[in-house]
């Protein structure tokens, strides 16, 4: 394990291992949060007809239309990126608004990403994940 000899030190390696949780048990967290979501919010609404849902297998439940980025040093982006074209599918089912064919949820927002933002605050389980990368990494850490 790393050590510091100074506070900035330390705080640059607390920095490095708060980053490495987040873009490891975070990121991983909060993508299965957003599944869950999908899931509930999008998928068990209603079953289409037009056209077969491609889920886990290139659409909103896919671990790759599933992006996820740092913003500087602290910040971690988990955001829906199942695109067709130009259209990010995940905004248009998000807020309702773009559908090029008209349907039975057509204009009608099913926001998988604000409850998942909502459970996220409800359960923490953002922060448990952090913890656990903490630990992971060999910090001993306590969550109040």
């Amino acid at each position: 394990m790393a050590t510091a000899n100074n506070f900035k030190e330390l705080e640059k390696l607390i920095k490095q291992k708060i980053a490495a949780s987040l873009l490891v048990e975070v990121a991983q967290s909060v993508r299965e949060t957003m599944k869950e979501k999908v899931q509930e919010e999008v998928y068990n609404v209603y079953t289409p007809t037009m056209y077969e849902r491609q889920k886990e297998h290139g659409g909103l439940t896919d671990d790759e239309n599933i992006v996820v980025n740092m913003i500087g040093n602290d910040t971690v982006s988990i955001e829906s990126r199942r695109m067709d074209g130009d259209k990010n599918v995940g905004q248009v089912v998000e807020t309702g608004a773009g559908y090029d064919h008209e349907f039975a949820y057509s204009g009608r927002p099913r926001p998988f990403v604000e409850k998942t933002a909502e459970e996220l605050r409800n359960t923490n389980a953002h922060v448990a994940a952090l913890h656990k990368g903490l630990v992971r990494q060999g910090l001993n850490v306590e969550v109040k």
